[in-house]
């Protein structure tokens, strides 16, 4: 029997309902002592991989939208911080808050080195087929960003004469901005915990010892085994049947 070929968790899931289907087949002749490896075992297994997978990537897509969201709000942040300190340098304030806004502004638009994440980060990251690049890439930017854009914040707050007539750089405005990139911000580091978390329960559901879908797909083949023969075309039917262990 011609199977998909592939890997990664969907393909292990899609495959083991392969091997049940062709264990339907079988008839009375398939009928376990083991409780684990009954039909109705294989189908609740199967049934639990399909919604783990499918938990995994909702969370994976919330995680997407979320942080579009985010990037989207800050497009033209730099600019708008521009714009800022060129209204506080001709608002008539004195040298020494002129001074205090642009060392924050240098803040703001210092490029940090990315942080490295260690092997066991980049290979978590490439088993749930995500971008290793992407791992690396201006880790804690938006919230370096968040930090410095608040505290250039509280300082126009303390700026009397800052009163510009733009409004989208008003104290109000850039007050409104500041609570939206915190709430945009937290919304990923949400999405990111929330698909953390449902990896794991798929990783368990799936790669467990003894319990896990692997290993029972794996045991169910066995039992085929010994129940037809290793040369069994029962057996020959499903020994091919792939399925893959993240490395």
């Amino acid at each position: 029997m011609k199977t998909s070929i592939g890997s990664g968790h969907e393909h292990n899931v899609t495959n083991f309902n392969t091997e049940i289907s062709c264990i339907l087949t079988f008839g009375p002749q398939y009928n376990p002592s083991v409780s684990a490896l009954t039909l109705s075992e294989l189908n609740r297994l199967y049934q639990q991989g399909v919604e783990v997978n499918r938990t995994v990537k909702d969370n994976e897509i919330a995680l997407d939208n979320a942080t579009a969201a985010r990037a989207n709000k800050f497009e033209g942040f730099d600019d708008t911080v521009t714009r800022i300190i060129n209204a506080v340098r001709i608002c008539g304030t004195t040298p020494q808050i002129i001074d205090q806004a642009e060392s924050i502004v240098r803040e703001l638009r210092a490029k940090r080195a990315s942080t490295k994440p260690t092997d066991e980060e980049l290979a978590a990251e490439k088993a749930k087929g995500n971008n290793v690049r992407q791992v690396t890439l201006h880790k804690g930017t938006f919230e370096r960003k968040i930090v410095n854009f608040e505290k250039l914040q509280q300082l126009l707050n303390t700026i009397p004469s800052y009163l510009p007539n733009e409004r989208e750089l008003s104290v109000n405005a850039l007050n409104s901005s500041l609570t939206e990139y915190k709430a945009l911000n937290d919304a990923v580091v949400t999405a990111q915990a929330a698909l953390d978390a449902s990896d794991i329960v798929r990783r368990a559901l799936l790669y467990t010892e003894g319990t896990g879908l692997i290993d029972v797909a794996l045991a169910a083949k066995q039992y085929v085994k010994s129940v037809f023969g290793a040369t069994s075309p029962q057996y020959k039917q499903i020994s091919n049947i792939p399925f893959t262990r993240p490395k």
